[in-house]
């Protein structure tokens, strides 16, 4: 017990404070549950503004400009896959930014989530041009920030999945 309060004297933290969630990252500050809880809004906003609006091909098209401007790699993917099939990726972008967004919202599945926007956004990076690429290279660090850290294990539902899902999905476990 004497130990203990000296231990805490040396540290600097408070009588009774543990420091099991410091640097051992075993939950994110509430900084990053922001970010997370943000970036969430930002992209079901964005995705239910396009369903609200009627999805259609054009959004797809529309980003003819940007994937022939691409990386010869990025550029293969563009025109070969993406605008061959626009009404699937128009509905694929609306939706993802639907249901990843409340997702990440809500801190439920927040690594498979945030790992899946952020590749939507480096699709966009390339699809996308003027002030709109820059945005979508923040929103896609930002899901990167949230899949790579423990984003949904502070006020989050991945708490509740503790357990029930496997460590890697949910990030609850160490």
């Amino acid at each position: 017990m004497a130990a203990d309060k000296n231990a805490e004297k040396t540290s600097g933290k408070a009588p009774g404070k543990s420091a099991s969630k410091g640097a051992s990252g075993a939950s994110p500050s509430f900084g990053l549950v922001l970010v997370r809880v943000a970036t969430g809004a930002i992209l079901l906003y964005a995705g239910a503004q396009k369903l609200e609006a009627g999805v259609g091909e054009d959004l797809v098209a529309r980003t003819a400009s940007g994937w022939a401007e691409s990386p010869e790699l990025v550029r293969a993917w563009g025109e070969n896959v993406v605008l061959r099939h626009p009404w699937f990726f128009a509905n694929l972008v609306a939706w993802g930014e639907v249901v990843l967004g409340a997702c990440l919202f809500l801190g439920l599945l927040t690594r498979p989530a945030g790992i899946l926007a952020a590749f939507l956004f480096a699709n966009a990076v390339f699809a996308v041009d003027g002030s709109h690429k820059s945005l979508a290279l923040l929103l896609g660090i930002c899901c990167a920030a949230c899949a790579l850290s423990r984003a949904g294990r502070s006020a989050g539902a991945d708490v509740f999945l503790d357990g029930k899902l496997p460590g890697w999905l949910t990030w609850t476990r160490a």
